[in-house]
């Protein structure tokens, strides 16, 4: 390959300097022509009757130059050039995870509200009130059992038509109960809340004044209800008593919220009939 492209290479020169002699001569002949060339105007004179004289004019040259131009292929050296273009593709996956807060027993506090309802004896001689409670027990996240003491404050509304008896009714409530979480349904809200049904139910302590409550013979009293103040007196009287009562909670993480309601059973020396107070309360605890 390279002795052949070596004589292409030399015949390319020759023929090139071949054609570049006739051009170097044609324009020497040009210059040399172009140096006996005369400007000057030559005279024609009558010599004799009748005849002219002529002095034999110089031909006129006239100078073309050529040019040509020969393509020289060269049968070269072919060299295969590989390309190669490398594409990194990179997918990303998003996976949602759900992650379940840690949820957390034992010890907790937590408040509560809602209104408490006059039933039995103390019925209708008052009316439904306001109540606060604060709560502080003990219950292991997966534990069937757990204990929970609570104090509560109630203003029960008047009755009109035995407003006269006194001021308005105020009752202090401390429970001390054990508290049933129920093995139902614990999942029923997804795995991040643990539902728990629960029934409580214990000891209670009832703090009162003002609290109207109706005769248990039906004689005496005030109004058609026959009622009268608890002690017949103004200040704050005392009652040992006994609740039960249930409830529902959703427990997530360190909090639970719940929803309840009790019936607490008192009575006055049994003077009086049985009267039941009935809380129902929406609260939160916190562990």
């Amino acid at each position: 390959m390279i002795h052949r492209n070596a004589l292409l290479l030399v015949a390319g020169a020759a023929i090139f300097a071949l054609e570049a002699s006739p051009v170097s001569a044609q324009d020497t002949t040009t210059a040399r022509t172009r140096k006996t060339t005369s400007t000057r105007r030559i005279p024609i004179a009558k010599e004799a009757h009748g005849e002219v004289t002529t002095t034999p004019a110089v031909a006129r040259v006239d100078t073309v130059t050529l040019y040509k131009t020969d393509t020289l292929r060269l049968q070269g050296r072919v060299d295969t050039v590989t390309t190669t273009n490398t594409v990194t593709k990179i997918d990303t996956v998003v996976q949602t995870v759900n992650l379940t807060p840690r949820m957390i027993g034992g010890l907790y506090f937590g408040v509560a509200g809602g209104t408490a309802l006059p039933y039995g004896s103390i019925r209708t001689v008052n009316n439904p009130g306001a109540l606060g409670q604060f709560q502080l027990g003990w219950q292991g996240l997966k534990n069937a059992i757990g204990v929970r003491g609570d104090v509560s404050y109630t203003q029960y509304s008047e009755n009109a038509t035995y407003a006269d008896l006194g001021a308005k009714p105020d009752l202090w409530n401390a429970n001390l109960d054990l508290k049933l979480a129920l093995p139902v349904g614990t999942h029923f809200f997804g795995s991040s809340t643990r539902f728990t049904p629960y029934v409580i139910g214990g000891g209670s302590y009832l703090h009162y004044r003002n609290l109207r409550m109706m005769l248990d013979n039906g004689t005496g009293g005030f109004g058609p209800q026959h009622a009268t103040i608890a002690g017949n007196t103004s200040d704050w009287q005392n009652s040992w008593g006994w609740n039960v009562g249930g409830g529902l909670g959703w427990h997530f993480g360190s909090k639970e919220i719940f929803i309840e309601s009790r019936a607490i059973h008192f009575t006055n020396d049994d003077v009086f009939g049985h009267a039941w107070h009935v809380p129902v309360a929406f609260g939160v605890n916190f562990y």
